[in-house]
């Protein structure tokens, strides 16, 4: 049951219009206030519930983030009229440039809603239980958004909200010192993960678990270089059979009917049957705006009513065409691409059908090579595309395959050759679900595997998954110049639909190429993190950038 999307509360920022006073003598009764809020239990769930409703934003998960920034990775490209995405391919993206001032607001939206429970709700009269959870899964969504914020900008430099603010003035922070947003992000999840039950019932699926808790200190320690203590973490996650298991099919984690399975860790819940005729905005948080996700219109091909903004890179396709399929598998007789990369990406010659209709119809103009399917609608063009135009597929944030490819990592780089067979063991699992040849362990050294695992598994496995999760990766290897370089020197070609490199063969072909100005202007100071939003500059006396 998609709990969490099917409630929001209009909840007045009290605080922040607590200084906005004596503009009219006559009281507006139908404005709710401090006063008239947070007096029950009714009250403090419908906090609750619209503190995780900040996690469906635009910025977070609901749309531009989730569909813009996998182009500054080595897994998305834009298409020729989208200019926002193309500044981030090209790294050319500035402190005005939508998505850095969009991601910025919504999280601290969030934030500040999180921070609304975590103080109003001790002081209401409830069952104590029930309030601890109340409080402790309002700071698991504080403590992931400052982790989002602390990834993303500034070089994890940002602003620290701790409390409500009180007044205008208190929203004008100075930006605290990275060690100081690490520590505070740190004490939340860890709060989390002691307090968060393990699972919930069907009634209440959505809200954060102990997993969800675990998963996320895991990704904070691993970016961190902690190798040993993500280790101990994804640990406890893979241990733990009777609560995650991977999927028998890789589709699962991208569709309705599969939310919340076995590999599920944390999802964002979206629906797009709720608040029926208000959905053209999208994921637009509000009383007035939809509890789905622009994404499937984003990147939906025009013949299925999308717009198509963002694909999958040329190297991306290429990477899942080439997915090598195991012949003793049944399931790969007859079929053309394997099932890792059938799930992923449509191809005009992968013999498929592709919202409704033959793939190879699907369009493949401009020079488009393939279209994302992971997250589309794609088996019912009229379940969130045609009159509605977003979708209600949860974003899956954590799944057991990340995890599985991230312990790899780090028991690669404790150990050594000395964890080349549990590593190879782990990508095999991932690897045997989609029918894809397993690795021989014998044939690397924990370095090549490591490699294998960073330019194959985990771009095949998680691309547009997450929350920039490749970018992250690229980063704490320190491999984006190294991948720049390597993705601005190939040339593709696309004969009648269908992406190839180009060979020695090809004369007088023009080459398509990809990432050539990203490699150009590539510096980590200037590029690995968004700098603080112009927003945020011009209207905070206490920002010096």
């Amino acid at each position: 049951m998609k709990f969490i999307s099917k409630i929001f509360v209009g909840l007045a920022l009290s605080a922040a219009l607590s200084s906005c006073t004596d503009y009219f003598d006559v009281e507006n009764v139908n404005t709710i206030t401090e006063d008239s809020f947070w007096q029950n239990r009714e009250d403090a769930f419908k906090g609750l519930m619209a503190t995780y409703s900040g996690l469906q934003g635009h910025g977070v998960t609901g749309g531009t983030s989730a569909v813009n920034t996998p182009v500054r990775s080595d897994t998305g490209r834009p298409n020729n009229w989208n200019a926002g995405a193309q500044s981030l391919q090209k790294l050319s993206f500035n402190d005005n440039t939508n998505v850095v001032k969009e991601k910025w607001a919504d999280l601290y939206t969030a934030i500040l809603r999180a921070n609304q429970v975590i103080e109003k709700v001790p002081g209401i009269e409830m069952d104590e239980e029930e309030k601890a959870l109340f409080i402790a899964e309002a700071r698991f969504v504080r403590g992931v958004c400052y982790y989002w914020l602390y990834s993303t900008y500034n070089h994890g430099s940002v602003i620290l909200h701790k409390t409500v603010p009180a007044s205008k003035e208190d929203f004008a922070k100075p930006l605290a010192p990275k060690e100081d947003v690490l520590a505070f992000l740190m004490e939340d999840l860890v709060h989390a993960q002691e307090n968060l039950p393990e699972e919930w019932d069907d009634n209440n699926l959505g809200r954060a678990t102990w997993g969800a808790a675990t998963g996320f200190l895991g990704h904070v320690y691993i970016n961190e270089h902690n190798y040993e203590q993500a280790r101990v973490e994804y640990k406890k996650l893979i241990d733990r059979t009777d609560l995650y298991q991977l999927t028998p099919e890789i589709s699962w984690n991208f569709d309705t009917e599969h939310e919340f399975n076995s590999e599920s860790i944390f999802e964002v819940v979206f629906s797009a049957t709720q608040k029926a005729g208000s959905a053209a905005a999208g994921a637009q948080d509000g009383p007035t705006g939809s509890e789905g996700t622009t994404r499937a219109r984003t990147l939906a091909p025009g013949g299925a009513g999308g717009w198509r903004v963002v694909m999958p890179s040329y190297w991306m396709t290429m990477q899942l065409k080439e997915d090598p399929m195991d012949p003793d598998d049944s399931r790969n007789d007859d079929r053309v691409y394997s099932l890792r990369c059938e799930a992923s990406i449509a191809l005009a010659d992968d013999g498929t059908t592709y919202y409704q209709q033959e793939v190879e119809k699907a369009g493949f103009n401009n020079n488009e090579a393939s279209y994302l399917r992971k997250f589309q609608n794609h088996q019912n063009i009229n379940d969130g595309l045609g009159d509605v135009y977003s979708s209600g597929i949860n974003e899956r944030i954590i799944r057991l395959a990340d995890i599985y490819l991230l312990y790899a990592e780090c028991i690669l780089e404790l150990n050594g050759d000395g964890a080349v067979n549990e590593a190879a063991n782990l990508v095999n699992q991932i690897r045997a679900r989609s029918g894809v040849m397993q690795i021989d362990p014998v044939n690397y050294t924990a370095k090549s595997l490591m490699e294998h695992i960073m330019w194959d598994e985990r771009p095949k496995e998680l691309m547009f998954e997450g929350h920039d999760t490749r970018w992250v990766d690229l980063r704490r290897w320190g491999k984006v110049k190294e991948q720049y370089d390597r993705l601005a020197k190939l040339e593709f070609t696309i004969q009648e639909k269908n992406l190839r490199y180009i060979t020695d063969e090809d004369v007088d072909i023009v080459p398509l190429r990809e990432y050539v100005e990203g490699a150009a202007a590539y510096t980590p100071l200037a590029h690995d993190y968004f700098p603080i939003p112009v927003d945020e500059a011009l209207t905070n006396p206490n920002i010096n950038n």
